[in-house]
């Protein structure tokens, strides 16, 4: 079995793939719903959950750890050493830093590269089960358009179908395949937001690398993303600093726990409340806004409640939630907020988390050199709450197994952990 993990490729990207005539007799892709953020780190803690991973350390290969009180890794010089608890369980391709940037370069011969490594692994491999990831797929979003990536799954797929023949003809057996990708992403040209902390100041809060005082805020973020995080001294502060950043054009949504069991979201024109009780038929959620709808789910709402699935205090089954909301605004909001913000899916959680709109980026570094070699050209962000963001998709290579037409990536992988846990026991026994 070849489990394929495509970094950053959007469901509706898939979804023209498979117009286009590829995966014919695969099942039809599923839209996956990332976490919140919609990142790769927090997207892979997600889908490996199933084969018993640890929690991401933090949101990005750069990131603030709680622990140490310092902001820690993304160096080039041991960014080949810094290998996250998910990562470990790729088989192939090992890159380093400067394959990584070759991504962002020229991503259609960077992915050449990874396939053919992919495929050599493969053939090469005595195990019942091979993990790969494909990171370069990422540079097409942010440098080219759809079409090109659609192109590039067209051809992945003749790839595969070849693979396929050449590993039943010499191993014996067919080779299964799965595909999925990370996370979403959108299509719009990168705008930089600015900087976070002078109005972090305004609001009577100190920026700093490092909590030391009361009124301390790091606000730290990496790369070409539409989300943010903010980790304050004092919890007591986050309305403060949520509230101070909606006033900001480029801010979407703010939000933050206000208990075990709730979270408070702010946006420009109004607020909301999430809330969610756990039952022995799963965790139910109820939506409290105050008449602004930030998540936009009247909609959703009104038809739990024609439904009768909405019961009389506002409460609905998160999975009634997921299938109301999926195509919406913010699919599944409810449950991947109060993952994010009280869940332990990441190790150093931030207090505060910012969705940024479409085509907003306060990874600067990232999209402003990354503006420059492209002409200005660099376009789709991810991380945020939105719908672009967050869909990514789900192949299988078998028409009968009955796939679900929405997985979230908790769960996606959920069906081979007794596979992919008895080849990794295999192996340290071996």
């Amino acid at each position: 079995m070849l489990l394929l993990a495509l970094d950053a490729v959007p469901y509706r990207v898939a979804v023209e793939a498979v117009a286009r005539g590829a995966f014919a007799g695969w099942a039809p892709p599923a839209a996956l719903v990332a976490p919140f953020p919609s990142l790769t780190h927090p997207g892979f803690a997600a889908l490996f959950e199933p084969f018993g991973v640890e929690p991401s350390w933090g949101y990005e290969v750069r990131y603030y750890d709680r622990a140490s009180n310092e902001i820690v890794g993304g160096s080039p010089i041991t960014y080949r050493d810094q290998v996250p608890p998910w990562s470990r369980l790729f088989d192939a391709p090992h890159r380093g830093v400067v394959a990584k940037v070759s991504n962002y370069v020229s991503a259609p011969m960077a992915a050449r590269a990874e396939v053919d490594e992919i495929v050599d692994h493969v053939m090469a491999s005595e195990h019942d089960v091979v993990i790969a990831y494909l990171g370069a797929t990422d540079g097409f979003m942010h440098l080219y358009d759809d079409e090109s990536l659609v192109a590039f799954l067209v051809d992945l797929d003749h790839r595969l179908a070849d693979l396929r023949r050449r590993h039943e003809s010499v191993r014996g057996r067919p080779l299964r395949l799965v595909l999925f990708s990370d996370h979403g992403c959108g299509r719009a040209r990168v705008h930089y937001t600015g900087s976070l902390r002078p109005v972090l100041r305004d609001a009577g809060l100190r920026p700093v690398d490092r909590l030391d005082g009361p009124r301390d805020v790091v606000a730290h973020t990496f790369g070409i993303v539409n989300y943010s995080a903010l980790f304050l001294q004092d919890p007591a502060l986050a309305a403060t600093a949520a509230r101070a950043m909606t006033a900001l054009a480029s801010i979407d949504l703010a939000a933050y726990a206000t208990s075990a069991e709730s979270v408070e979201v702010l946006a420009d024109h109004g607020s909301a409340r999430v809330r969610w009780r756990t039952t022995d038929a799963g965790r139910q959620f109820a939506y409290d806004d105050d008449g602004g709808d930030v998540l936009e789910l009247g909609t959703a709402r009104a038809r739990l409640a024609a439904d009768d699935l909405l019961g009389s205090d506002g409460f609905a089954h998160e999975d009634a939630w997921l299938r109301e909301t999926v195509f919406g605004a913010y699919p599944d909001p409810l449950r991947r907020l109060a993952d994010a913000l009280t869940g332990d899916r990441v190790r150093s959680r931030a207090t505060v988390l910012l969705s940024l709109g479409p085509g907003w980026s306060w990874g600067w570094r990232s999209a402003f050199a990354g503006g420059i070699v492209r002409g200005g050209r660099l376009k789709g962000t991810h991380g945020g709450l939105d719908r672009e963001s967050t869909l990514g998709f789900f192949l299988v290579d078998d028409v009968t197994a009955g796939a679900e037409p929405v997985v979230r990536a908790d769960t996606a992988l959920a069906p081979y952990a007794d596979i992919v846990c008895a080849d990794r026991s295999r192996r340290k026994a071996g």
